[in-house]
């Protein structure tokens, strides 16, 4: 199994965007353009339609198949040929998928560095959410997720990780510390009262043990350390990510479509991203071999 860190790196592997419309889709693909010119990946811009037998036959008023797979060709010739122009040097090679997105994403994360998706839809009537792709790419991704807002805006150069002790929330704190390292930030590693053992039990050993390494690997890096007691822990990591660039969660739970749990943090917080937010989806062989011996 690839470790975390490698695989986000990894020069031959891509970073998967979830192109959705022409609203959302180009400031997610601007995204993972400007990181895959730090990181030398190249960039693969999905878009899905329908299976066709879910759209309405020619005979019964419906467009031909081949028009609509032209016309998202199109849209994604177009916006990477944009992207490319403003961002010189940049590789983007556009894919139409016929049938399911989850299940797309799910099956390229295999081979990818990095999946990019956006929030869930929102009705602009009811408040319901539309859909929910990013926390289903997130929990049956192979690759790691990152989910954007709705509504992109500049943050503060702060990476913010969420930990409670737990060998997930080791995985996003190492992912968390190279992402301050690389991009320059402060790392501010964010822990609610609630979500950990009594002050100086094990998941506060185990947390303070890491953080002494993430120290003496990357020196350069500014770290703050807050322990949130008044906040739950979703409501402690949107406060403390309101401003920030990135979100570092690791991903609780497991399984595969269909029948998948996410885990409740994980789950609201996807719900309505504060800002970038990245899931750690996959564990290292040596986080591996803990779990087992703590099963």
């Amino acid at each position: 199994m690839t470790d975390t860190l490698t695989l986000l790196l990894a020069p031959d592997r891509p970073i998967i965007v979830a192109f959705r419309d022409r609203a959302t889709g180009p400031a997610l693909l601007r995204w993972a353009v400007q990181r895959s010119l730090i990181t030398g990946q190249h960039v693969t811009v999905l878009h899905a339609i329908p299976d066709q037998s879910l759209v309405l036959p020619v005979e019964a008023g419906g467009t031909p198949y081949g028009t609509l797979i032209a016309a998202a060709r199109l849209i994604l010739d177009d916006e990477s040929r944009l992207v490319c122009a403003e961002f010189p040097g940049a590789h983007v090679t556009a894919n139409v998928h016929s049938g399911d997105i989850v299940d797309a994403l799910v099956s390229l994360s295999e081979d990818a560095s990095l999946l990019v998706v956006g929030a869930d839809r929102v009705d602009g009537h009811t408040g319901e959410y539309l859909g929910s792709v990013g926390q289903q790419a997130a929990l049956g991704s192979a690759a790691p997720v990152v989910v954007l807002p709705r509504e992109p805006r500049s943050g503060n150069a702060t990476v913010v990780v969420g930990v409670d002790g737990s060998l997930e929330s080791e995985a996003a704190l190492r992912v968390a510390a190279a992402e301050a390292s690389r991009s320059g930030g402060q790392l501010t590693v964010v822990t609610s009262a609630n979500a950990t053992d009594a002050p100086g039990g094990p998941a506060e050993h185990s947390t303070s043990s890491a953080l002494e390494d993430i120290r003496g690997q990357y020196p350069q890096v500014t770290i703050a350390r807050q322990i949130d007691d008044q906040r739950t822990p979703v409501q402690s990591l949107l406060f403390h990510a309101a401003d920030a660039d990135l979100l570092v969660i690791g991903r609780h739970g497991r399984g595969a479509r269909p029948g998948i749990l996410l885990g409740s943090v994980t789950h609201t917080l996807l719900l309505d991203p504060q800002c970038p937010t990245l899931v750690v989806t996959r564990r290292s062989p040596q986080e591996s071999s803990a779990l087992t011996v703590r099963a």
